[in-house]
């Protein structure tokens, strides 16, 4: 810490000054010190407390101007802070005054500044006459000449600047310099003060905005979560509406299958009846087809007997013919050889009559055979259809008989999928049960959710209160 004494040493008052130094007791020093320490130690706001210390120091000093510069970055600037005597008119300082307040120091430029750089105390016994002193034509304009600048250091840093102002020439006194080094320290307690305070308050706001914040994102989320839990509400009620459908639907749907199961199964086994009459069925037509291929043929041959017969008979009706002639020649000759040929001429007739029965005969066979021929065709002819109509009929049959088997076999293939379907639709039941329970099981669930979600919104509030009570408790620590 840097401390240093400014007491004015004009000629007229040096007799003064002698006195002072024999008159200043340890009582006055004691209570220069209680006064700084007890300010520094209750410090509430930062610029009472500083203009405080300075009220002191310059009552301890006899100096009637005191000012403060306080460090923001790599600046100084005034902090508004003075000590003025009474003794002296604040229109007396006026210009002065607004000039110090309007003059911003950067580090290093003219006495605030190199105090501020260098951090050690500085003493201009006439600032009027100090080359590089900015204030230094309002200072004599307003009657300042003595001016003492002392360093307050924290952790090694200059925090600020303390400045005093006298009318008269000043110069250091070491003998008290470690009693003012005090002061700076005090000054600088109260800057570290109003640090830990503003940390103080700054961590207790980050503390509390960021309690609010979760807590208000804990609101957010107990209000998504209610939210939700309307939604999940109004899709389980959407759910097990749509269950108890699939449900209902199911068991319909059971029952139609097992019905066409059964249905299928009744059917499978009248087409398998229906194929096994189909097979006896092409077996019979096989079997009358055979048969009229068999009726066919022997018209064949009964045509050709026929036909045979036919020529048999045109050889009897010219033997006939014949015959006739020959009966006819032995009249005429029985006829020419008178009385002896009388016997020969009976046998002539005879014969000549036998012959005519046999033309008659002949006749009546042939035109028989006519009609039995034309009869034989005829037959032979419908025959020939009825093989022709049977050979499509057993076609048609085999047909008929495979179609029922394929119809057999797809009515055995819907069948089993039709138990499958069963099956499966039971297993659809079976899931609808399930899906029944976890929908009860999601109510359940949706509850508690409900309920944790009121016991959030309380704690949250409770955290809430709590936090604010904490924080108020640090701000007034």
């Amino acid at each position: 810490m840097f401390a240093g004494l400014i007491r004015s040493i004009s000629p007229e008052n040096d007799q003064d000054l002698r006195r002072a130094k024999n008159s200043t007791g340890l009582a006055d020093i004691l209570r220069l010190l209680r006064k700084v320490s007890s300010v520094a130690d209750a410090a509430s706001a930062r610029n009472d407390a500083i203009s405080d210390i300075l009220n002191a120091v310059c009552d301890y000093c006899k100096w009637p101007v005191g000012h403060a510069y306080l460090r923001d970055g790599d600046q100084l600037s005034s902090a508004g802070i003075w000590s003025i005597s009474s003794s002296i008119a604040a229109s007396t300082i006026a210009e002065f005054r607004t000039q110090s307040e309007q003059t911003v120091f950067a580090l290093g430029q003219g006495l605030i500044g190199s105090v501020a750089a260098n951090g050690a105390a500085v003493c201009i016994a006439d600032v009027t006459q100090k080359d590089g002193f900015l204030r230094a034509g309002s200072a004599a304009r307003n009657g300042l000449r003595g001016c003492f600048a002392l360093p307050v250091k924290l952790a090694g840093r200059t925090e600020g600047v303390i400045e005093f102002f006298s009318p008269d020439v000043a110069e250091l006194d070491d003998e008290i310099l470690e009693l003012l080094g005090f002061v700076g320290g005090q000054v600088a307690r109260v800057l570290e003060r109003e640090q830990i305070l503003k940390s103080r308050e700054q961590l207790a706001s980050d503390f509390e905005s960021q309690v609010q914040g979760t807590v208000g994102m804990l609101g957010a989320a107990v209000s998504q979560m209610r939210s939700a839990l309307d939604v999940l509400g109004d899709s389980t009620d959407q759910t097990r509406t749509c269950s108890d459908g699939i449900d209902r639907a199911a068991h319909r749907a059971l029952s139609r299958i097992e019905n066409v199961a059964v249905q299928m199964e009744n059917l499978k086994d009248q087409l398998v009846v229906v194929g096994a009459d189909a097979a006896e069925t092409v077996k019979t037509t096989h079997e009358i087809g055979r048969q009229a291929r068999d009726m066919r043929d022997g018209f064949a041959t009964l045509q050709d007997r026929a036909a045979d017969a036919e020529k048999m008979l045109s050889s009897v009706a010219a033997i006939a013919a014949q015959t006739k002639m020959l009966g006819l020649n032995a009249s005429i000759e029985a006829a020419r050889v008178g009385e002896a040929g009388k016997g020969f001429a009976i046998v002539a007739k005879e014969v000549k009559a036998l012959a005519g029965q046999s033309a008659s005969a002949t006749d009546e066979i042939s035109r028989w055979m006519t009609s039995m021929l034309d009869a034989i065709a005829k037959a032979g002819s419908d025959i020939e259809q009825i093989a022709v109509a049977m050979d499509d009929l057993q076609t048609r049959a085999e047909a008929t008989a495979s179609q029922t088997d394929q119809q057999a076999g797809i009515c055995i293939s819907v069948a089993s999928d039709a138990d499958a379907a069963v099956g499966e639709a039971r297993l659809v039941g079976e899931s609808v049960v399930e899906i029944s329970g976890a929908i009860k099981h999601t109510d359940t669930v949706s509850n508690e959710l409900g309920h944790a979600a009121k016991n959030l919104e309380a704690q949250g509030a409770e955290l809430s209160n709590r936090v604010e009570g904490f924080v108020g408790k640090i701000l007034v620590m």
